[in-house]
């Protein structure tokens, strides 16, 4: 080591200089990162990227095999697409982009709201495709999920479909 000018391996000194960080430049990180934050926010990169949701997504995955969720959804392949209901292999993906849409009315507002409110409420917004309704135009998927599935579970559930993108 050298004098605390850099640092030397016995041979040669590498200069490390020292510049502290002086308001001018933290305001001008200010000024440019806060509009860019405020930009982003506007045009909705939150719910095109979403935030981990609060559930654990490997318990999620293994409820999602359990409750026989599988057994109608893909989640390896993408939407559009699924001969019984929607598959979900990118679900998180269009989720962002249904809820941007003119013709969603549903109450989510980002991504993880949309997959939560399609598990508790499936007829908020019934994707297009004729298999996924019964005649009187209902969603076919179990209207019963807001009952039978506790908050923790609903999390973990919602964690894990947030990774299919």
């Amino acid at each position: 080591m050298g004098s605390g000018r850099g640092y030397t391996d016995g041979v040669t000194t590498v200069p490390m200089p020292r510049r502290p960080v002086g308001t001018r430049t933290i305001v001008l990180i200010l000024v440019v990162a806060a509009p860019l934050t405020l930009l982003l926010l506007a045009r909705g990169w939150t719910a095109r990227h979403p935030r981990a949701a609060a559930g654990n997504a490997a318990r999620g995955a293994q409820l999602f095999a359990r409750l026989a969720c599988a057994s109608c959804h893909d989640v390896e392949h993408p939407w559009p697409g699924g001969d019984v209901c929607p598959n979900l292999g990118n679900v998180a993906t269009e989720a962002g982009r249904i809820v941007r849409q003119a013709d969603y009315h549903g109450r989510a507002k980002d991504v993880a709201g949309y997959i939560r409110e399609s598990i508790v409420d499936p007829n908020a917004y019934v994707v297009p495709g004729t298999t996924y309704r019964q005649a009187d135009g209902q969603s076919v998927m179990p209207k019963d999920f807001s009952r039978t599935l506790g908050a923790a579970d609903l999390d973990d559930l919602v964690a894990f479909l947030l990774t299919r993108r």
